[in-house]
C-alpha cells in the first residue's frame, strides 16, 4: 500500500501543521471549533463563538484589498448641504 503526498498533506492540514502562523495562533486561542456548532446546535453560545471564528477567519485568509474611491470628474459639481 502506497501513501501518497496528498495524503500526507491532508493529514497535516487537518492536525494544523502547514498552516501560516497567524492562522496557527487564530484556531489554537479559539474557544471553540470552526464546526462545532454542528455537535451542539442548540446551544446559542457555541454556535455563536463558532461563526466569530468563521468570520475571523474568512477575514484573515480571504481579505480583499479596500477599492480606492474614484475622484469626482471635472465636470461634477458638489452640492452643499
Amino acid at each position: 500500500m502506497s501513501f501518497s503526498p496528498l495524503n500526507f498533506y491532508t493529514f497535516a492540514a487537518a492536525r494544523g501543521q502547514f498552516l501560516r502562523p497567524d492562522v496557527q495562533a487564530l484556531l489554537k486561542e479559539a474557544p471553540v471549533g470552526l464546526f462545532a456548532d454542528l455537535l451542539a446546535p442548540h446551544d446559542p453560545d457555541v454556535r455563536r463563538e463558532a461563526e466569530a471564528l468563521r468570520t475571523r477567519l474568512d477575514a484573515l485568509l480571504f481579505a480583499q484589498p479596500r477599492p480606492q474611491a474614484l475622484p469626482l470628474a471635472s465636470n461634477v459639481v458638489r452640492l452643499r448641504p
